[in-house]
């Protein structure tokens, strides 16, 4: 048992752990958070989420106001498009950016910046996330949260986008139920 224990301690410094790529090559992504407030956070998480650029949505609520919160990629959309568009989709009554950086009551693209985002932001309930995904084949995948708001963005309005999101595996198990 002994002569065993010294054989793995010289063999397993030797065989990699794991098979990600090394850090060099992995992508990270640098996000910036902001919050739409508009009349309904599912409308909010479906037309915030077609936006190129937004990797992550999630219902709550801020301020006494149903709230979008939007993790967003500054290289690939600014703050003023991002706000544009969201204004142009209906989901942008006030803006609530992560930081103090821009004065409350000013605007960006059009949008009312409201009070800075803070603490006192709430997440709706799970049963609240995500609703497009309710009632589709889409609903028994396991997503990524990144899946899940792109999915969720597309599910109803463009399914074969919102397919494009999905790896392999995941497409043949969508395929193998119908």
């Amino acid at each position: 048992m002994k002569a065993f224990v010294h054989v793995l301690a010289f063999i397993l410094p030797i065989i990699p752990l794991h098979a990600e790529p090394p850090a060099a090559e992995s992508q990270m992504i640098s996000t910036e958070r902001v919050a739409f407030a508009q009349y309904c956070f599912w409308t909010g998480e479906m037309k915030l989420g077609q936006i190129e650029g937004v990797v992550f949505t999630e219902a709550g609520f801020f301020k006494g106001r149903e709230v979008t919160l939007v993790d967003y990629d500054p290289d690939r959309v600014s703050l003023e498009k991002l706000a544009t568009q969201a204004r142009q989709a209906g989901v942008a009554d006030c803006i609530h950016l992560s930081s103090a950086a821009r004065l409350a009551g000013t605007f960006v693209a059009g949008v009312k910046i409201g009070v800075a985002l803070d603490r006192t932001y709430q997440a709706a309930p799970a049963s609240d996330q995500k609703k497009q995904l309710e009632g589709t084949p889409y609903a028994r995948l396991k997503l990524t949260p990144e899946q899940a708001t792109k999915v969720n963005a597309f599910a109803r309005v463009n399914p074969g986008k919102a397919s494009q999101w999905l790896a392999p595996a995941q497409r043949a198990s969508l395929a193998a139920s119908h």
